[in-house]
């Protein structure tokens, strides 16, 4: 009966074990700094007007640039386009130069989603230091159907 009790007690400690290291190994997956630090006031607006025309398979999608960008940024800004083709994410890419429009080739057969994001970089006075110097805005969505 002792032996059993003792491989009883044995699973239940290399369960304590198993359940200790993984408690270690999940507190250990985050940068608290990141998550807690809540004075990052670099922020960009988000594009304005996205609209698209559609001819054969090219979509062209066009955008405005919103006329307030904080000082803190560079010039000229980016465009990232986010490319979702039958909700999966396909491809991103980056419209540079302050170049207000891009033509993406389509399956015509299947449903598009594109989220377009203004980029942008914080001038040398603007960075701070352990913190990133790319800065992207809310994104705006339209649907191709």
């Amino acid at each position: 009966m002792i032996p059993e009790i003792k491989s009883m007690v044995m699973r239940k400690i290399g369960k304590l074990i198993i359940v200790a290291l993984i408690l270690v190994l999940f507190t250990g997956c985050y940068d608290r700094d990141i998550i807690d630090r809540k004075d990052f006031n670099h922020s960009l607006p988000k594009v304005e007007n996205l609209s698209y025309t559609l001819e054969g398979n090219v979509v062209r999608l066009s955008w405005q640039i919103p006329d307030n960008i904080p000082q803190n940024f560079n010039r000229p800004l980016e465009a990232s386009i986010q490319v979702v083709e039958d909700d999966i994410y396909r491809q991103r890419f980056s419209v540079f130069d302050e170049i207000n429009s891009a033509a993406i080739t389509i399956d015509p057969n299947k449903e598009y989603r594109f989220i377009v994001k203004l980029l942008g970089f914080l001038t040398p006075e603007a960075k701070e230091e352990g913190f990133t110097d790319r800065v992207f805005s809310e994104g705006v969505v339209i649907k191709i159907e």
